[in-house]
């Protein structure tokens, strides 16, 4: 199986960012005339500050110098996930427990459903639904987005 770099840099800077409380929601690699931007996306207990945004962007470039990976160099940009996101990974799911969202399916005929999130539990998302838990393996959601 490749590995292509997007994981390679994932992987690289999961241990360094548990070691600051820090947890990768997403990651993003674009290039434009040979300069690679890397758009880090962090979810943290107590929210992603700027402050914990600066912290984090000066631990990601000491790692990321450490490798060979950007000769022609980079810019890197580090941020919460924003509001509106998508929820399509367990780790959008964990950090949202108590909202609500509209959550569609990978069946499409399965009816799109309104609910609480309660808990993430192994690879499943509890959802509230009038009192009811409902379980649902993380495979069966395309993709949750908050109702505001």
């Amino acid at each position: 199986m490749k590995i292509d770099l997007k994981d390679k840099i994932v992987e690289l800077l999961e241990t360094p960012l548990q070691k600051l409380g820090a947890e990768i929601a997403d990651l993003t690699l674009s290039v434009f005339k040979k300069e690679t931007t890397i758009r880090l996306f962090v979810y943290t207990p107590n929210g992603v500050t700027l402050e914990k945004c600066a912290g984090i962007s000066r631990a990601v470039g000491d790692v990321i110098e450490e490798t060979d990976y950007f000769e022609d160099g980079y810019l890197l940009e580090v941020s919460s996930p924003g509001l509106d996101r998508p929820l399509t990974k367990l780790v959008d799911y964990k950090y949202r427990i108590g909202e609500n969202v509209k959550v569609e399916f990978v069946d499409k005929k399965r009816k799109k459903i309104s609910v609480e999130i309660s808990s993430v539990n192994g690879d499943e998302v509890v959802f509230l639904d009038n009192g009811n838990e409902i379980s649902v393996p993380i495979t069966e959601i395309e993709k949750g987005k908050i109702i505001f």
